[in-house]
């Protein structure tokens, strides 16, 4: 499940470290400057911005629009081509660099998606590296809190055996192995002592063994066929404890080397310093190119920050795509909506709007550029319909707007009360 938050504090829009603002900023005149904030530099005028933005988003809308008419923008390339060129040269040297095995994820065809697959690339397309970040919990620390919604679960259980084992839980989560984990001991547990860290991993393993023993027993499970240690939401606890509860996994920084180590913009960074210190026979040219799929990511990023949503591009191999994004928007009474924006090289523009309600009805606006893809998809809704309900999803409506591919007032119907969906927890 992909959660998108609507938190919008993520620090992506700083002019050192979004390549996308740079270049926006750059093109304004004194007089926009003016409109923007009363800043003389970038970092205040930004700084202005986001202070500003709880109460007035004047400010988001004014760089949005000119974000989306800066020509260094309309004359890049789509993000699936810029892999591609990059994963071209990269096969050219001797020696390989990591990110060439990262391009290739996003290499496989479109045809072969799947929940699981794109909800992994997502995860990892650059767009939330900063959320990751924000948001690094120290694997200790991780650990301590499914430890802590453990034993507040195991509250309820009606085994006698189990109340014994979690008490113990709770002693030990009283104990100096774990009193001293905290996020704010961050830069201290990036030190952790690998001795200290296998004791605590070897007494959490040793009461899941004791755990184990009712967890696996007939006898117990016929008592109480209904008690919460069967339960699902258990199981799942039980489950994170044991991905987490390894001495070499808890140290922080192997966590967050695995972390970093699947985000394509980590290792486009990381990629640029080592080509840039390298003597490649090809060097101007890989840093041209990882330059510009980081500026790509980048634009992406400053548009869910300025639009209030989560904007991705198509992170899949398609080629009959000329370019294309998709826009997640989130609004009240747990209502979603999903902008699809297409330029297929034989139809033109074709946009669709889903709109989700009530868990799991949904509306869909068409509008396609041209006559003969409307036509084959109208030809196609049965199918679509079929489809739909197969997978337990109600098509209430499903309609097409004029043949224009600009958007109308009834393709923008649910625009209001909209939030920001720009973070992914897994």
């Amino acid at each position: 499940m992909i959660n998108f938050n609507t938190s919008k504090s993520l620090n992506i829009i700083l002019p050192n470290t979004n390549k996308a603002l740079s270049e926006v900023l750059k093109s304004v005149t004194p007089k926009e400057l003016e409109t923007l904030s009363k800043g003389r530099d970038l970092k205040s005028i930004v700084s202005t911005l986001l202070q500003q933005s709880a109460k007035d988003s004047s400010g988001d809308k004014k760089l949005l629009s000119m974000l989306k008419q800066n020509p260094t923008f309309k004359n890049l390339s789509s993000v699936s081509s810029s892999i591609k060129e990059l994963y071209q040269t990269l096969q050219k040297e001797k020696n390989p660099l990591p990110l060439e095995k990262q391009l290739t994820s996003f290499l496989s065809n479109i045809k072969n998606i799947s929940e699981a697959d794109l909800k992994t690339k997502i995860e990892n397309s650059g767009l939330f590296l900063e959320n990751k970040i924000k948001n690094l919990q120290t694997p200790a620390v991780a650990l301590k809190s499914v430890l802590n919604e453990l034993t507040k679960v195991l509250d309820d259980t009606k085994l006698s055996n189990v109340q014994t084992i979690n008490k113990q839980l709770k002693e030990l989560l009283a104990s100096d192995l774990f009193k001293n984990i905290s996020n704010a001991d961050l830069l201290k547990s990036l030190k952790s002592d690998l001795a200290s860290l296998t004791s605590l991993s070897k007494n959490v393993q040793t009461l899941l063994e004791q755990f184990s023993k009712p967890l696996n027993s007939p006898l117990d499970k016929q008592l109480q066929p209904n008690d919460i240690l069967f339960s699902k939401e258990t199981k799942s606890l039980f489950d994170k404890i044991n991905l987490l509860n390894k001495p070499e996994s808890l140290q922080t920084q192997a966590f967050a080397k695995e972390l970093f180590s699947h985000d394509l913009k980590a290792v486009l960074l990381k990629a640029y310093e080592e080509v840039k210190n390298s003597s490649s026979p090809n060097k101007a040219e890989l840093l041209k190119q990882i330059d510009k799929l980081t500026l790509q990511i980048d634009y992406h990023q400053l548009l869910s920050q300025l639009g209030n949503s989560t904007s991705l591009y198509i992170p899949y191999s398609w080629d009959a795509l000329e370019d294309g994004n998709i826009t997640i928007k989130s609004a009240k009474d747990d209502r979603f909506f999903t902008d699809i924006e297409l330029n297929l090289k034989d139809y033109g523009e074709l946009k669709l709007r889903l709109g989700m309600f009530e868990t799991n009805q949904l509306n869909i606006n068409i509008s396609a550029q041209s006559k003969e893809l409307k036509k084959i998809l109208q030809e196609n809704i049965a199918t679509l319909k079929r489809q739909l309900i197969g997978e337990n999803i109600i098509p209430v409506s499903i309609r097409f707007l004029d043949d224009s591919p600009t958007v109308t007032s009834a393709y923008n119907e649910y625009n209001q009360d909209l939030n920001a969906g720009f973070e992914v927890k897994g």
